[in-house]
């Protein structure tokens, strides 16, 4: 047997191949031979036609010539008639080809023990907590820049954006703080109209920061 069965067959659209080219190269025919016997076999009976596919390759010198790409039926109906001193050796050596790569495949895709189907699970669990962490964060971020100016956020905008609830009292409480630190550092508050409370005041990012490292109490 050869060395290179793998080559002989290859895996395309969920099934196992070969094509007319290779068929002539193993059995020692021209491949224009190979041809007009799938081409026989096609007309013969509908459902020939099923069993290959007309395609091309492009040779050394550039052209483009047809090629039947057939799966292991089209195969085995193809080189039924083949006969000659070395024809059977040829036959067997592409079925264990077919048998081996579709060992291969098997092998590929045995199903996963109990274990690894809890720890297939489990982390499929994590990526989805991490996707959905993900789109809160954003959602906050969002929801916290819709209510104030891209730059600035108000009390209410900046805790939202943090995950935080403050009330009315907390929320005071911020608000002198943020507006003492702006006013030592020569930056003037924004304003926004608010459906609640008429216009509040916006702060710099910077600023929010420090004020939200005291404890909300």
């Amino acid at each position: 047997m050869s060395s290179n069965q793998n080559e002989l067959v290859s895996y395309s659209n969920d099934q196992l191949v070969t094509n007319s080219l290779l068929v002539a190269q193993k059995f020692n025919k021209k491949h224009f031979h190979v041809l007009n016997a799938v081409k026989n076999l096609i007309n013969s009976h509908e459902k020939s036609c099923q069993l290959f596919v007309s395609t091309s390759y492009i040779d050394e010198s550039g052209k483009a010539n047809q090629l039947y790409i057939m799966n292991r039926d089209g195969f085995s109906l193809l080189v039924m008639g083949f006969t000659g001193k070395d024809a059977l050796n040829f036959k067997l050596e592409f079925i264990e080809a077919f048998n081996k790569m579709e060992k291969q495949i098997k092998e590929a895709v045995k199903p996963l023990s109990s274990a690894e189907m809890f720890l297939q699970n489990a982390q499929l669990m994590v990526e989805h907590d991490k996707r959905i962490a993900s789109v809160e964060s954003k959602l906050h971020v969002l929801e916290a820049k819709t209510t104030t100016r891209i730059e600035e956020f108000t009390i209410a905008g900046y805790a939202t954006l943090l995950g935080l609830h403050v009330n009315l009292v907390q929320a005071s409480k911020f608000g002198r703080l943020a507006k003492n630190m702006c006013k030592n550092s020569n930056i003037v508050p924004g304003t926004i109209p608010d459906p609640r409370f008429g216009n509040v005041h916006t702060y710099p990012e910077q600023i929010l920061k420090v004020v939200f490292q005291n404890p909300i109490n």
